[in-house]
């Protein structure tokens, strides 16, 4: 079955307009998808129809459809050519979210600290006492690292919950009790490592700056 737009014509097996405009979406708003609860049926929908998409989204956005097999499991996600990146009005992950991925993906695949699930309150933690990290930390949002009191705790627990939300819009975690206290780190969230492979190798050398 065919979906034309404008000069493009797609052409999909067991075509489904609302799997494909769902799979879109997600896709294009920066989503990682994998073979995962409510994503499954877009990441199959992916799988069946690979070629296709993978030519339409190179003509239609100049971007790739690229996939990875991390060793939990494989995802797909879009990937813009180098000259339409800067034309994108969606803004990426903010510095101070890039280095808590970071820093999660430090002590969650480098030092195996954490399963796959875990509490804020666990990894507030382990950020608060973590020798490498706790400096970097604390010179980001208290501006010199201090003592481990109840406002510092509150200020480290803020930052840790606003960057799990962004990064479970991306995909990577996914919030798992109705109060948002535990998540669970999806396959996806190794593209962390991908992106800013130096930076996770050499942590001591990182540059924290409160932006």
């Amino acid at each position: 079955m065919e979906h034309q737009d404008k000069e493009t014509v797609l052409e999909l097996k067991e075509y489904n307009l609302d799997r494909f405009a769902n799979t879109d979406f997600q896709l294009r708003s920066g989503m990682h998808i994998q073979d995962y609860k409510s994503q499954s049926r877009n990441f199959h929908f992916i799988e069946d129809n690979f070629p296709e998409l993978l030519s339409f989204y190179e003509r239609m956005y100049q971007a790739k459809l690229s996939y990875f097999q991390s060793v939990n499991g494989k995802f797909y996600y879009l990937e813009y050519f180098d000259e339409v990146k800067s034309k994108l009005s969606k803004e990426s992950l903010k510095p101070k979210h890039t280095l808590f991925a970071i820093f999660l993906y430090m002590l969650y695949r480098v030092e195996k600290r954490f399963s796959i699930t875990l509490s804020k309150q666990e990894l507030v933690e382990v950020l608060n006492t973590h020798h490498k990290i706790k400096p970097h930390v604390h010179r980001l949002f208290l501006g010199a690292e201090k003592e481990d009191t109840s406002p510092t705790q509150n200020t480290l627990y803020r930052w840790v919950n606003e960057s799990l939300r962004e990064l479970e819009k991306l995909g990577w975690i996914e919030t798992l009790e109705e109060d948002g206290e535990q998540f669970e780190i999806l396959p996806a969230f190794e593209r962390i490592a991908l992106i800013y492979a130096d930076a996770i190798n050499n942590i001591e050398e990182i540059r924290t700056t409160n932006e």
